[in-house]
């Protein structure tokens, strides 16, 4: 078999897995995904606000964002989570405190007084950004 049939049988074979696929996404409804969600602006309903994207449960991202609903949600599926890559990642963001009780910018200051308050399954530690420090944790 050359190269150029193989690659033509590999085609039909990715086309009619992506119908398949297709057909079973429009008949069985999963809660996992990369949800959107937004909400009207107004009672009419002609406007309506951005609140975010949620990657996971939709009754999470349902949660998340309900607090900021005017009348309703409106939450649409922008994409499939993988199981593939399902497995725990671990997720950062680099923080600044300002507040009174802290020297500003002070990587060790922030550090002292938020490490005895750090939830299960997190860790702080120092930022290479200026005057930040980095919070991670498993997803």
């Amino acid at each position: 078999m050359s190269k150029f049939t193989e690659m033509e049988t590999l085609r039909k074979e990715i086309e009619a897995k992506t119908r398949k696929l297709q057909e079973m996404e429009q008949e069985n409804f999963d809660v996992n995904g990369i949800w959107e969600f937004t909400t009207e602006l107004d009672c009419e309903g002609r406007r309506s606000r951005h609140l975010g994207r949620y990657e996971g449960n939709l009754y999470d991202g349902i949660k998340l964002h309900g607090s900021q609903c005017y009348y309703s949600l409106r939450c649409k599926r922008v994409g499939f989570l993988s199981s593939i890559n399902s497995k725990p990642r671990k997720k950062s963001v680099c923080f600044s405190i300002e507040d009174n009780s802290i020297k500003l910018f002070d990587k060790q200051d922030q550090l002292e007084k938020l490490k005895l308050s750090v939830p299960d399954g997190h860790n702080l530690k120092e930022s290479n950004q200026f005057g930040c420090i980095t919070l991670e944790w498993e997803k």
